[in-house]
């Protein structure tokens, strides 16, 4: 029992000295040496995964090549726009709808990879994912930056850590624009935190080339801007701020409108990014797409579980497990949260669009538990692999590219 005792206690203690150690780095060192444990982990997962995958229509060989198998799924649709650009005719289903097409994704990724490949001549599957890691580092380094605003450094890395290892962080690792987007996101709102208004608008534009954040960036400044001027007594709201917050605003609604507004010009109709996008979803519904998904999945518990996630998001948010968000990346989770409800439909990818909302791993690393820390890291690690081989080996009867 001593023995026992005493290994706990020396354990604890290299624990101990271990994250000292790292906290006396660099905050840029902290952020990248946590980002790469957090690759390794995924890289592994995604080679036990790949044993056990079967020929699809990504690849051309039997089975697929390891780059091929992080270009699976979407990360396909943008290698298709790197090597044929947007259609200027939308192409029709049998029964006359828009089919899936190239509109429903964002040029930002694609465009990178397709100038290397130009450059250096290796293959966009090898780039791709390659393009994507160097992004998510970027987003490593701003999201740690972000998270010591508000956090002790020690919480601060915790919660870092918890982005990279959350169960979709593995598409970081994949052919998809998601850590591009998330990259510009964060520097967005450490712009906009720190109020560096300016700067943060060409890291809006940004990330509006890359993901569809857009929308929910707009309601997020609607937001921002009435707490300003609502506090401008206990937080001053000087003129220069005034005018570059709201100039930010502005702009942000108009870069959140640039993909819909270049379907509309390059096919000569002005819906063609709304029927795209319906192409996937099948309806374009407002809110009650998640009454319909959560009645069709759970009977009639479905609504009532709903709004049961809807406050816990509320009370984690303000209530103090919330604590360490801070108040731009709260305004942000509402805005963000606002945009799910009105405009996405429940699928596949919804645990993948919920990395936006990487400000929520500071509700879980409020907790100074090691303990707590570890099995949460541990769990995500599971539930990664758990995610990675549902989107790839469960689908291998397939023929033909479709969206997660």
């Amino acid at each position: 029992a001593a023995s026992d005792v005493y290994k706990r206690q020396t354990e604890a203690f290299s624990a101990r000295r271990l994250t000292a150690s790292l906290l006396r780095l660099p905050v840029w060192a902290q952020a990248t040496a946590v980002y790469a444990v957090s690759r390794v982990v995924t890289l592994l997962l995604f080679s036990i995964v790949l044993r056990f995958q079967a020929p699809t229509f990504w690849s051309d060989n039997k089975p697929p090549t390891f780059f091929e198998f992080l270009g699976f799924w979407d990360a396909d649709w943008y290698r298709r726009i790197a090597d044929e650009g947007y259609p200027r005719v939308l192409p029709l289903t049998d029964s006359g709808d828009v089919a899936q097409n190239q509109w429903a994704f964002y040029p930002l990724h694609p465009t990178i990879v397709g100038w290397l490949r130009d450059m250096t001549g290796i293959d966009y599957k090898v780039l791709s994912p390659i393009v994507s890691h160097i992004f998510a580092l970027a987003a490593a380094i701003a999201i740690l930056y972000l998270f010591r605003r508000h956090a002790d450094p020690a919480r601060a890395l915790a919660g870092t850590a918890l982005v990279f290892f959350f169960p979709a962080a593995a598409v970081f690792s994949t052919g998809y624009s998601e850590a591009a987007g998330i990259f510009f996101l964060a520097l967005s709102l450490l712009c906009v935190d720190s109020r560096r208004y300016l700067l943060a608008i060409p890291a809006v534009l940004l990330m509006d080339l890359a993901r569809p954040i857009g929308v929910a960036f707009s309601f997020f400044m609607l937001i921002h801007l009435l707490d300003r001027i609502r506090r401008r007594q206990t937080e001053p709201y000087p003129l220069l701020e005034v005018l570059t917050s709201w100039a930010l605003g502005v702009l942000s609604c108009f870069f959140a409108v640039l993909p819909p507004l270049g379907a509309w010009m390059l096919t000569g109709q002005f819906d063609a990014y709304r029927k795209t996008e319906a192409a996937w979803t099948g309806h374009t519904e407002v809110f009650t797409q998640w009454l319909t998904a959560s009645t069709r999945y759970l009977g009639w518990w479905g609504p009532i579980a709903l709004a049961v996630l809807i406050l816990l998001f509320v009370w984690g948010t303000l209530g103090p497990t919330g604590e360490l968000i801070g108040r731009t990346q709260k305004q942000f989770l509402f805005g963000y949260a606002v945009y799910l409800l009105l405009f996405f439909t429940p699928q596949t990818s919804t645990l993948r669009l919920l990395l936006p909302m990487f400000g929520l791993a500071m509700v879980q690393a409020r907790s100074r538990s090691r303990t707590a820390l570890a099995t949460a890291l541990i769990g995500f690690t599971v539930l990664q692999l758990l995610w990675i081989s549902l989107l790839s080996v469960s689908y291998t009867h397939l023929t033909l590219p479709t969206s997660d």
